[in-house]
């Protein structure tokens, strides 16, 4: 179908589209104040336009795996659907156990700041005038 060159640009050009979609998706979330809301959000778009893969499984060709997910579904062209919607709940479920555990530790930063900060300024004066 496409010789190897052919298949980079391709790729390449869906990356950047992809990355152009992620940003307007994580500009449209700003307006959520809850960080814990918003960032998994985020997460969850990126999995879903940056997880390959194979169309066929004996083949070395990768694809989009929403993307192969979502046409299987509208058009019932092949029988992927499950394989896909398979490779796409593990990259979800690893994705967001990290991010779970990222956001523990930053839970945990903040709150370590938190209590240094109370002890370190107890004579300071807030009014920096007086």
């Amino acid at each position: 179908m496409f010789n190897e060159q052919e298949y980079q640009i391709v790729w390449m050009i869906y990356l950047a589209a992809a990355a152009g979609a992620l940003l307007v998706w994580w500009r449209m979330t700003r307006w959520i104040r809850w960080w814990f809301v918003r960032e998994p959000l985020v997460i969850a778009m990126a999995v879903l336009l940056f997880t390959p893969s194979r169309v066929e499984p004996l083949q070395p060709e990768l694809a989009p795996a929403f993307i192969v997910w979502l046409l299987d579904t509208l058009f019932a062209t092949g029988s992927n659907q499950a394989r896909m919607l398979g490779d796409l709940a593990l990259t979800m479920a690893v994705a967001l156990v990290a991010y779970a555990g990222l956001a523990c530790l930053r839970a945990a930063w903040q709150y370590w700041r938190g209590r240094n900060g109370e002890h370190e300024g107890g004579g300071r004066t807030s009014n920096p005038t007086a």
